[in-house]
């Protein structure tokens, strides 16, 4: 009971953070948010929740929400078994995100290729399932993601479902191995009764046993329903297959089958039932022929045609049983229909395969034969005219050699051009890099000057004229204005702190630059000139050099100095992130925006700073604005820069 205490105050915080959003950009964010946590919940709240999101992130242009959404939906809508509209919003994805290099969008890719696969899984396809599993591991790879073990745990159950054993073992174990270098618990359980149930289906129930008894600390501890689920179903097969004890298997399966219907999960449920109306029969007991009456209902609704024949099967299989041959017979006949329905389409898909096979190899044969008259016709042509043939290819090969030349010649001059543009791009980056250095230090030396020599000066005069109040008379006019005097050098003295600390914040130096600009943001915001969020992902491990965590910084500064002197903004977000070797910088406001062309042909200081920093740092800027919507700044840093 007190696991789930945190997580139902979590879910009510993070619906709350949805409905307090001030911007369309933080309400994305805030549904992702809310959503992503409680998505295996099914909860019925979702739907408008994700149309909400794709709305708001048309009318915003906002890329990573929209493809967000879609793979949200895709999700969604595959656990509530509605496939078609699943498997329609994984197309729309896909279409979205096409050939994007973005960091956030190359991820979402990632995402949206495993839940299209988990798609394909569940409506049986297992090719191509097996090519998104793949598309994703691909990115995966060399990326130190958690969800790798998944996807191998994916790829090893669809190769179990081709009946590739050795196949589905190799995978298995890749996906516990990857599993073990994080510190996930439910993870490593999912992936260790995925193996289990490899061992299984090879009759190793021993080796199968043995990792159920390492997983179940696991899963009572996590209480997470799908995994007890998946536990109870093994431990099912364990007790009934190779402890041959069916009193227990009856009982672990029916504890699987609350658990399938807590999730909601029609394959789940479907399994769960298969199993107990199986033993059920076999134990002759009076609830097996509800429970292959709720199988049937739940595979015709759901146009699960496999499962339906299992439900006939097993009516064929009660009635015989029973005495009642006749209805055996019939649901015999009827399951015998519909297998061989649909092993037809396995079938017409075979032949289809053969007739393209066919096709090719009689174009490759009348190929061969018109390979074979070319060469008699070109044998008594050549007979005939080779003289000619002499003429023309010394000819052809004097204008090869003249083409080489003049290529060659014109590679070399662009390869100087190139050169010289390159030295050139050089010169002004060192020039940039100089001017840059050359700030930041001279403003660390008049900090430093203002801070020490400045600031001390002062603070010693503070406690000489404290030292002198005490040994002088004075009347109350001229207490009044010592004490006036006092307060302006106190003022004086925190406007020359303020000063220092903004040409050189000591907590950039001392603790990095997400602490500076957590800072830097906090101080706007409790200023009241404007309600500006900070959010940072992944920037804990960022390496992040000195140079660049400086320039960075000012850049973030000199765009919020715009925002507060021109936007008449009240609401902003600064965001940045690490991934993928690359630092992502996202500012937004909801101020008057302004003409983009405009803007870019201003010639103003600021944005001719903003412009210096992002080249020296070999970075890219992208500006989304229009007037009176707002504005949104773009920077995408290489990490080893400068």
């Amino acid at each position: 009971m007190n696991l789930q205490v945190p997580a139902q105050i979590n879910k009510d915080s993070l619906r709350r953070n949805i409905s307090i959003a001030q911007t369309d950009s933080l309400r994305i964010v805030a549904m992702y948010e809310y959503m992503k946590a409680t998505l295996n919940e099914n909860t019925s709240d979702f739907e408008p929740y994700l149309k909400e999101m794709i709305r708001l992130s048309k009318k915003t242009a906002f890329k990573w929400g929209l493809s967000t959404a879609y793979i949200l939906s895709l999700s969604y809508y595959k656990n509530i078994g509605n496939y078609e509209t699943a498997l329609r919003y994984g197309d729309t994805a896909a279409a979205l995100l096409g050939g994007d290099t973005a960091s956030n969008l190359v991820l979402n890719k990632r995402h949206l290729h495993n839940n299209r696969g988990n798609l394909y899984y569940s409506i049986g396809d297992f090719r191509k399932a097996l090519d998104d599993y793949f598309q994703a591991e691909r990115i995966l790879k060399n990326q130190h993601f958690k969800t790798i073990a998944s996807v191998y745990s994916s790829i090893a159950n669809c190769f179990t479902e081709l009946s590739n054993d050795q196949k589905a073992m190799e995978f298995s174990d890749r996906a516990v191995a990857s599993a073990r270098q994080f510190d996930d618990p439910r993870l490593l359980a999912t992936c260790l009764m995925n193996k289990a149930t490899m061992l299984m289906n090879i009759d190793r129930y021993a080796a199968a046993d043995s990792i159920l008894a390492v997983v179940w600390p696991v899963v009572r501890q996590l209480q997470n329903s799908k995994s007890l689920f998946a536990y109870y179903l093994n431990k099912g097969d364990v007790a009934a297959y190779y402890q041959k004890d069916s009193l227990m298997a009856l009982k672990y399966y029916k504890q699987s089958y609350t658990y399938a219907r807590e999730n909601q999960d029609v394959v789940q449920i479907a399994k769960a039932l298969v199993a107990l109306a199986q033993l059920k029969t076999d134990l002759k007991q009076a609830g097996a022929l509800a429970c292959i009456d709720s199988l049937y209902r739940l595979a015709g609704g759901n146009g699960m045609r496999s499962f339906k024949a299992d439900a006939l099967e097993l009516y064929s299989e009660w009635y015989a049983r029973s005495g009642d041959y006749k209805k055996a017979y019939i649901y015999n006949r009827q399951q015998q229909a519909l297998s061989d329905s649909l092993n037809s389409e396995e079938s017409r898909q075979k032949i289809s395969m053969l007739e393209v096979r066919f096709r090719i190899e009689n174009k490759e044969q009348e190929i061969v034969q018109l390979k074979a008259q070319d060469t008699i016709n070109r044998l008594s042509i050549r007979q005939k005219s080779t003289l000619n043939h002499i003429l023309i290819g010394g000819a052809l090969g004097l204008l090869a050699i003249l083409v080489l030349l003049y290529r060659n010649y014109r590679h070399r001059r662009n390869a100087q051009q190139q050169r010289i543009t390159e030295l050139e791009t050089e010169r002004q980056l060192t020039a940039t890099e100089a001017v840059l250095k050359g700030e930041e230090q001279e403003r660390s030396r008049l900090a430093k000057d203002l801070h020490d020599g400045l600031g001390g000066m002062l603070s010693g005069i503070k406690h000489a004229f404290q030292s002198m109040q005490g040994n002088l008379i004075m009347t109350p006019e001229n207490q009044l204005a010592f004490e006036r005097s006092m307060d302006m050098l106190d003022s004086s003295i925190k406007e020359m702190r303020r000063v220092a600390h903004n040409m050189m914040p000591e907590s950039l130096v001392k603790f990095g630059l997400d602490t500076a600009l957590r800072d830097f943001c906090n101080s706007i915001r409790q200023s009241g000139a404007l309600h500006l969020v900070y959010q940072s992902i992944g920037m804990e491990q960022a390496p992040v050099k000195q140079t660049t965590a400086v320039t960075v910084y000012r850049i973030v500064q000199e765009l919020i100095h715009n925002v507060l002197k021109h936007a008449a903004a009240a609401h902003a977000v600064v965001q940045v992130s690490y991934a993928n070797g690359l630092f992502s910088v996202t500012v937004e406001d909801d101020g008057r925006g302004a003409d983009p062309a405009k803007l870019l042909h201003s010639g103003g200081i600021g944005w001719q700073n903003i412009q210096n920093r992002v080249d020296f740092l070999k970075g890219t800027l992208d500006v989304q604005t229009q007037e009176g919507k707002g504005m949104s700044v773009f920077i995408e840093i290489p990490a080893g820069n400068p």
